[in-house]
């Protein structure tokens, strides 16, 4: 690989952070249902005469669906009383047709009551068209219908006709990727990313695995960018509106997987999240642990690792991951990783064991202290590091930017949010030929606008250039703002929002989609892709008349690489 992709591969494609695999409370159910269709809700369901729906309906795959589609449903109750463990019955009215059914449970780790109909409505056999959808909860006598729309399939974009899942084989993993994405474009560089991940963790972690790991690339944000099953799976896209680094959310979750090949049972989650920071190095990027745990302690933002143990994916996302990582940190500094390897093997959960119950017996067996003491000192060793106030500046802006990041996505990308993610089994998709779920997500102009602006908020972060990112930030949330208040023009109550609002229409209109965009007083350079995820910069300037394109050079010149460097 040439090192100008090289370097266009390590500074453009980040992805978010990474998570421990789906909660064990609220599994993915099996693919279910006995139809054979497919479509789209309308913006308002059409009620029965007597009674309205009572629970809002996802489809997927989003956005549009087509024949051919195996269609997935969420059915979200309003509140967990009385709907738990009720079962929902979805059929379809004419000809009438069952397609499945499901009972209400905890989804996801905010344990959102659900029903949840995995691939229950296979569409193949289906003629483009409206159908009407039946969904009944019969022990709570509740019932409506919804109308969807089938598109024909040959309506769907051709790069996305023609995608498959493919595999690219290495000496440790088996990499799928869909064909005509990012990754496909990019794959030989990530293969010697995920070969090299592999091998450093097998000097930390002591496993000689019998298969190969399998390792799937999403050309999607989910959750916070990766999350780990019986493989990896790590968002791959350029359009990232995430502060992420591909290579750490990869370390992460391979330290999952390799926990998992360790004949790893159930561990304190303080303990198996805060592995797989400290051996990532980072939780999104690679970080200084033990110092930028100290501030936080500084900012009065520290949570006591007692109250982690207790439900710590019910903790504020990053502090949390900081907190378990700088722990690990200080405990392998302090005895030595070796020790504290066999003292985190020693905390698998006994029955009737309660996870701060299996630390304080692996601490006393192998350490000769409690958890409570373990508490006191790694605090004060927090206490007595250096302040430093670059850290802090970059704690708070990143504070603000993943609470406006995730406050993005439950307005206009539901299914990312790490908390009710649409984590899936890439595995089974692949069996069942299905890459939809994943290739369609969100992409209208207005998600295009601001992914771009938190995608550049990110950037700016990382480059220290914090002022920037937080006048970023601070344009998103007028948007989201105005869109909460109903705003008949959200992004005119901010000029960087405006702009970005402008620059999308304009390059929409010209046929390309934006992915990657710098603003700097009148231009934009913008990193812009047309059918296939080859890249093309395109420069626009403000004129009196507004933006226009003034030049776009092909990603194989000399000009997009010496601006991506």
């Amino acid at each position: 690989m040439s090192s100008k992709r090289l370097v266009l591969f390590l500074l453009i494609f980040l992805v978010l952070a990474c998570q421990t695999p789906m909660p064990a409370s609220s599994p993915m159910p099996s693919p279910s249902g006995d139809g054979n269709q497919t479509s789209r809700p309308t913006e308002t369901p059409t009620a029965l005469p007597e009674q309205g729906p009572c629970c809002e309906v996802r489809l997927h795959p989003e956005e549009a669906l087509y024949v051919g589609d195996q269609i997935s449903f969420e059915v979200i109750a309003p509140s967990a009383e009385p709907y738990l463990n009720q079962p929902l019955t979805v059929t379809l009215t004419t000809p009438p047709t069952r397609i499945g059914s499901a009972t209400f449970q905890p989804f996801g780790f905010a344990r959102r009551t659900q029903a949840t109909l995995l691939w229950a409505w296979d569409t193949s056999a289906l003629s483009a068209a409206d159908y009407t959808l039946r969904f009944s909860i019969p022990t709570l006598r509740q019932e409506w219908v919804q109308t969807v729309t089938l598109l024909p399939r040959n309506a769907l974009p051709p790069a996305q006709q023609t995608a498959q899942w493919e595999t690219l084989t290495t000496p440790c993993c088996d990499i799928h990727f869909i064909t005509n994405t990012a990754a496909q474009r990019d794959i030989e560089a990530i293969a010697e990313t995920v070969q090299q991940t592999a091998q450093h963790l097998q000097a930390k972690i002591p496993i000689d695995p019998q298969e190969r790991i399998g390792v799937a690339l999403i050309p999607r944000l989910i959750g916070n960018g990766g999350f780990a099953n019986q493989e990896i799976n790590v968002s791959y896209l350029d359009r990232n509106y995430s502060a992420g680094d591909f290579a750490t959310i990869l370390r992460h979750e391979m330290v999952h997987v390799f926990d998992q090949l360790a004949q790893s049972e159930d561990r304190p989650s303080l303990f198996v999240e805060g592995m797989a920071v400290f051996l990532s190095g980072g939780h999104y990027f690679p970080e200084p642990l033990m110092p930028r745990a100290a501030e936080l302690l500084r900012l009065h933002k520290f949570i006591p690792l007692e109250e982690l143990t207790e439900d710590f994916y019910a903790a504020q996302h990053e502090i949390a991951y900081l907190e378990a990582g700088a722990l690990v940190e200080y405990l392998s500094a302090r005895w030595g990783w070796q020790t504290v390897w066999e003292a985190y093997l020693a905390m698998s959960l006994r029955k009737g064991e309660t996870q701060a119950q299996a630390i304080e017996r692996a601490l006393k067996s192998k350490l000769g202290l409690s958890f409570g003491e373990l508490a006191e000192d790694f605090k004060a060793e927090l206490a007595n590091m250096g302040e430093n106030r670059l850290l802090t500046l970059d704690i708070q802006t990143l504070d603000k930017y993943y609470e406006t990041l995730r406050a993005y996505q439950q307005q206009f990308d539901p299914s990312a949010d790490y908390r009710t993610a649409w984590m899936l089994d890439a595995q089974a998709m692949r069996q069942r030929g299905i890459v939809a779920d994943y290739l369609r997500h969100p992409s209208r102009p207005e998600n295009i606008a601001l992914e771009l602006l938190l995608n550049e908020a990110g950037r700016a972060r990382r480059s220290g250039e914090y002022a920037q990112a937080e006048r970023l930030i601070e344009a998103v949330s007028s948007v989201l703002e105005r869109v909460q208040a109903k705003h008949p023009n959200p992004f005119s109550g901010d000029r960087l929002a405006q702009d970005a609002w402008q620059v999308v229409q304009v390059l929409l209109a010209a046929g390309y989609e934006p992915q990657v965009w710098t603003l700097t007083h009148d231009q934009a350079q913008v990193l812009v892709s047309q059918a296939t995820p080859i890249l093309k910069q395109v420069i626009l300037e403000r004129q009196n008349d507004g933006w226009q394109i003034v030049s776009g050079t092909s990603a194989a010149g000399e000009d997009l690489i010496h601006w991506a460097e």
